[in-house]
């Protein structure tokens, strides 16, 4: 197992490597690439990762409890059973990412880009979605009871897939939620 935590690690590249049960946790690390990577139970618990990126990797059972990401880019990635809360998010490209299943629950995602995420039975209730770009994402079965969708891009998803009951939406969206069921809105 590979020791990081506490480290400062800036500008790195793992490319293609296997870091199963690496120990990232409390470690900053900045402008850091994971590419096709391996983080199978991986620990990165109270990390700050400014600008990093995770490109395809595997995030299987990987502890990002109480983690700070800032812009970083996690495209392709896929995170199954991985503990994601406590979770800050500020901002970033979640494109194409899978979080099936996956605990969101009061998750501050705001703003950020999750075009065509699968985020298939994901739980994101509570979560604050606000000006998030969900073009094409994969809601089937996703509990949103309470988030905050609000300036959320909702273009290309499955609306009928989705329990919409105590969802906050802008009048815009709730207009194209009527209309795509088949509801005439007239004024």
């Amino acid at each position: 197992m590979q020791d990081f935590s506490r480290e400062v690690l800036e500008g790195r590249t793992f490319s293609g490597e296997r870091l199963v049960g690496a120990d990232f946790s409390e470690a900053e690390l900045s402008r850091v690439v994971f590419e096709d990577c391996d983080l199978t139970g991986a620990e990165l618990t109270s990390a700050v990762l400014d600008t990093c990126a995770f490109l395809g990797c595997r995030m299987e059972r990987t502890r990002l409890f109480g983690s700070v990401l800032r812009g970083c880019k996690l495209t392709g990635s896929t995170f199954v059973r991985a503990a994601l809360r406590p979770l800050t998010v500020e901002g970033g490209d979640w494109s194409w990412v899978s979080l099936r299943g996956a605990d969101l629950r009061g998750v501050g995602l705001a703003g950020l880009s999750l075009a065509e995420a699968d985020l298939t039975e994901a739980d994101l209730s509570g979560a604050d979605l606000s000006g998030a770009d969900l073009t094409r994402a994969q809601l089937r079965g996703v509990r949103l009871r309470g988030a905050d969708l609000r300036g959320a891009r909702l273009d290309g998803c499955d609306v009928d897939a989705v329990d919409w009951r105590e969802v906050h939406l802008d009048l815009a969206q709730a207009v194209h939620l009527a209309r795509a069921r088949g509801a005439v809105v007239d004024g």
